[in-house]
């Protein structure tokens, strides 16, 4: 059997990160979350999680930071980050893209949407069973 996918959730909306936590940890995921931006790369870096969830509107950091500061450092550069944010406008999604985020969510975002954007930046599909495997997975 293979090791959960791990992902660790910025967001300093407590119930949104609580609700984001329970959904994708009962997805399967391992999840790891914080409140802030200030302590992801150090956490990154020492747990290397297969994908950062990143809330570009955080009090001590902000997401674009955040993700400079990731994809800037041979350690945490190859981790995916998916952002989410209120900020509709495009010149905030380009400025995440270009911040190093390989996709930009808006809020809302419902569970599944982000779970779909989850697994398909993994490379995982879904099984008629509903287990996740790798796309390389011929099953």
């Amino acid at each position: 059997m293979s090791r959960a996918r791990r992902l660790l959730i910025v967001e300093d909306d407590r119930h949104a990160r609580e609700g984001y936590q329970a959904y994708l940890s009962g997805a399967g995921f391992s999840v790891r979350a914080l409140e802030g931006g200030a302590q992801v790369f150090d956490i990154a870096k020492a747990d290397a999680p297969d994908l950062v969830l990143l809330d570009l509107e955080l009090p001590d950091l902000d997401g674009w930071e955040v993700a400079r500061r990731l994809k800037s450092h041979d350690a945490t550069k190859g981790i995916p980050i998916i952002a989410f944010s209120g900020r509709t406008m495009h010149h905030e999604q380009v400025s995440a893209l270009r911040a190093g985020c390989d996709v930009y969510l808006t809020k809302p975002c419902a569970p599944d949407r982000l779970l779909q954007a989850i697994r398909k930046v993994l490379g995982m599909k879904e099984r008629p069973s509903g287990k996740t495997v790798k796309e390389s997975d011929p099953y």
